[in-house]
């Protein structure tokens, strides 16, 4: 009798430390820790809002643009109509442009120069084919923000809005169908498949 009544006890000793030992479901869930502003891959695109324009058809349509309340991956492309190299880049861009849209992709062309008019950025946006937001930076506060310095150079950044690569866009600027190395669009797959992106920067041409 009481080696059985010592059993019973040794079972339910067993089966308490068992309950305390089995993993509890935290009260306070854990959450990422938010990147950073800046201007470094991994760090968040920083913050600047203002006039922007799109076409329909021919017309050029004002809208406000802030940098962070866009919901879908981003590139911002630094452009310059007086550039030999945005010119050499304007017909690879344009096709990215259009075909990654329905993938989930925007482009943002950012126009720095101070000299030039505005309606002389508008007609080269739209001689060049580009589709998506124009962005007169005339003041160059987004070039300075993001610490562009040359053209064409671009910004891309994920969903949530994190710098993912930043450069050049790919390493032969004089013969597109000489390309082997696609650096912004090798970027982009990555980015929106959720995926790391092998090179996060490359070299500029400009």
């Amino acid at each position: 009798m009481v080696r059985t009544t010592l059993l019973m006890l040794a079972l339910v000793t067993s089966v308490s430390l068992a309950e305390d030992k089995a993993p509890q479901e935290s009260k306070t869930p854990t959450t990422a820790k938010t990147p950073k502003v800046g201007t470094a891959v991994g760090n968040l695109v920083p913050h600047f809002k203002g006039e922007a324009w799109t076409f329909n058809g021919d017309k050029a349509v004002k809208q406000e643009f802030d940098s962070h309340k866009t919901t879908r991956a981003t590139v911002y492309v630094f452009m310059s109509q007086t550039c030999p190299f945005c010119k050499v880049y304007q017909k690879r861009l344009a096709e990215m442009a259009k075909s990654y849209k329905a993938k989930g992709l925007d482009f943002v062309m950012v126009y720095p120069t101070r000299k030039t008019s505005q309606e002389k950025k508008v007609a080269y946006h739209k001689t060049a084919g580009f589709s998506g937001v124009f962005y007169n930076d005339k003041d160059a506060s987004i070039a300075k923000a993001l610490k562009v310095t040359k053209t064409p150079e671009v910004v891309l950044a994920n969903a949530k809005r994190v710098i993912t690569f930043r450069g050049g866009i790919d390493d032969n600027p004089r013969n597109a169908d000489a390309v082997k190395k696609p650096h912004l669009k090798n970027a982009a797959d990555a980015t929106l498949a959720g995926k790391p992106v092998k090179v996060t920067t490359a070299p500029l041409y400009g």
